[in-house]
């Protein structure tokens, strides 16, 4: 601090820049101190101020100093002057910070919703190209073109979706569309065109895929043709020809016939005629439909017979196979459900009748369910002779629930039992699950031919047969007899129990050699105490 008079803000001269010589420390005092004395703040060193403390500092203009360190403080950058020999440091780009954000939920979208398209639209062309499925009369340039808009888009949106990788996303959305457009060509059936409506001739089908015609052919039968569309029902024809196998294919021409009811017609025809599963409804003009049901060995009347079930037969055309049957449409729909379950009702009874002659196989099992737990009182020869019909039918998964319902309602079961036997014999050359209610109602009736099947069923799982298989009576006697050197453990148990619940005379050296050839250990004892108990109940009751 200097003391002293300090400048006047009032003062327009230019303030001193003085040094203290004794510390060298340096300070601004105003010119009017000039020639006086003054201490310095730091060292308290008096001094005059004259030239030789006064410091003069030259004044630099812009331009005027050539110094290089100035260079770093230049706003333009200026011409480098580095050596050529020297190697330089090289840095990236500074990437856009677009690059480095996560991907907004817009553009996950947009991808998911292109993989997913494609991927539908993929399946589409493959399943949707079969006779009956959503594409069928479609032309393939048709499904090719679908190819084409759905990979159109899908590129669009992949290309949105990754703004990182666009070429990436826009290579696989192009290989994407590729493989769509080549599935139409590789799956191509169904692919014959329909005729257009202005056309007249309501055949559905191309003139092109058409067989020739015989010259000599009536005119009616040419506008018959022409009407019903029989091109696929021809085309069928020829190809059975060419094949020699012996099947025949006919039409149904399905009058009136609602679309939500046509795979109940379809899948009731392939059940009953037992037909080749490509047999398949086209769609004509007026809710009408040709069915082509091929590979059956039955005749044209029998198939409209068959028909009968869902609507009248109006007329059989035999020179071209077709039969047209006028569609019932009402039969398709279920009584009420109150109705059906109230068997106080007096329509009770004619109501589930008539469930059972439905052709959805729902309907029936539900019917067939309901009846199984009523008290027969009217209708029961109906009732008994549709359900042993129902039995003969096949596809239907419901023949235990049958069974169970003809122990209730068949007055004689002989001829049920007739049916339901062929029927295990069929299952199990199919190797298919045969209901325990199937034997059960043989076991009723008596009928003893299904017994090899049982008993070696009975040999797998005797908890789920034994008491199946003692149903039967005295008749599983020479079977278990035959049986019973090989069996041992639980099998040798329940072949015990048969024997003591069914055995006869032939029975009595059978269990006592099995007692003796027992050993001592502890399950042994319980083996010869359960043939004791099987001895005492066949002496009994053969009067020993």
């Amino acid at each position: 601090m200097l003391l002293g008079a300090m400048p006047s803000s009032t003062d327009d001269h230019s303030p001193l820049q003085i040094r203290c010589p004794s510390c060298g420390q340096r300070f601004k005092v105003g010119a009017d101190l000039r020639d006086r004395t003054v201490e310095c703040g730091s060292c308290e060193h008096r001094f005059r101020i004259n030239d030789e403390v006064i410091q003069r500092v030259k004044k630099v203009y812009p331009g005027e100093r050539r110094d290089a360190g100035l260079a770093r403080f230049q706003r333009v950058p200026l011409a480098s002057s580095m050596p050529s020999n020297v190697q330089t440091v090289s840095y990236m780009e500074e990437p856009s910070p677009a690059m480095l954000e996560p991907a907004s939920p817009q553009r996950v979208i947009a991808g998911v919703v292109a993989g997913v398209g494609m991927a539908l639209m993929a399946l589409l062309l493959i399943f949707g190209a079969v006779r009956g499925g959503m594409l069928d009369g479609m032309s393939t340039l048709n499904r090719q073109l679908m190819a084409a808009f759905a990979a159109v888009v899908a590129t669009v949106l992949l290309v949105y979706a990754n703004p990182r990788a666009r070429i990436k996303a826009g290579m696989f959305a192009l290989l994407g569309g590729v493989g769509l457009l080549s599935l139409p060509i590789v799956f191509d059936e169904a692919s014959t065109p329909l005729a257009p409506a202005s056309s007249g001739s309501g055949s559905g089908m191309a003139d092109v895929d058409r067989p020739a015609l015989a010259d000599d052919e009536p005119d009616e039968i040419t506008m018959l043709r022409e009407t019903i569309g029989t091109a696929p029902l021809e085309q069928e024809q020829k190809r059975l020809e060419e094949a020699q196998s012996g099947k025949k294919v006919y039409g149904l021409w399905l009058r009136d016939l609602r679309e939500s009811n046509k795979l109940l017609v379809r899948d009731y025809l392939l059940r009953s005629t037992g037909a080749d599963p490509s047999s398949h409804p086209y769609p004509r003009e007026n809710s009408d439909y040709l069915m082509v049901v091929t590979g059956i060995d039955l005749s044209l009347n029998e198939l409209s017979m068959m028909a009968s079930r869902f609507g009248t037969t109006v007329m059989v055309y035999e020179e071209i196979g077709v039969a047209e049957v006028k569609v019932n449409n009402d039969v398709f729909i279920e009584s009420p459900l109150d109705k059906l379950t109230n068997k106080e009702d007096p329509a009770y009874y004619d109501l589930n009748k008539r469930e059972l002659e439905s052709i959805d196989p729902e309907r029936v099992s539900r019917a067939v369910a309901r009846l199984a737990e009523t008290e027969p009182k009217i209708y029961r020869a109906d009732i008994t002779g549709r359900m042993i019909e129902l039995m003969r039918e096949s596809g239907l998964d419901f023949k235990g629930s049958l069974c169970k319902a003809l122990l209730v309602w068949a007055e004689d079961l002989t001829k049920a039992a007739e049916v339901v036997a062929g029927e295990v014999e069929k299952l199990h050359e199919m190797r298919a699950a045969i209901p325990k209610e199937m034997f059960e109602l043989l076991a009723k009736a008596g009928h003893t031919r299904t017994l090899p099947i049982l008993d070696a069923k009975w040999a797998i799982d005797t908890s789920e047969w034994t008491d199946v298989y003692a149903a039967f009576g005295p008749a599983v006697e020479p079977l278990v007899i035959k049986r019973f050197p090989e069996t041992g453990g639980v099998l040798r148990r329940s072949a015990v129990t048969l024997l003591r619940r069914v055995g006869g005379e032939a029975s009595i050296p059978v269990l006592e050699a099995a007692k003796e050839s027992a050993l001592s250990g502890p399950q042994d004892a319980e083996l010869r105490v359960q043939i004791d108990r099987a001895l005492e109940a066949v002496r009994k009751r053969a009067g020993r």
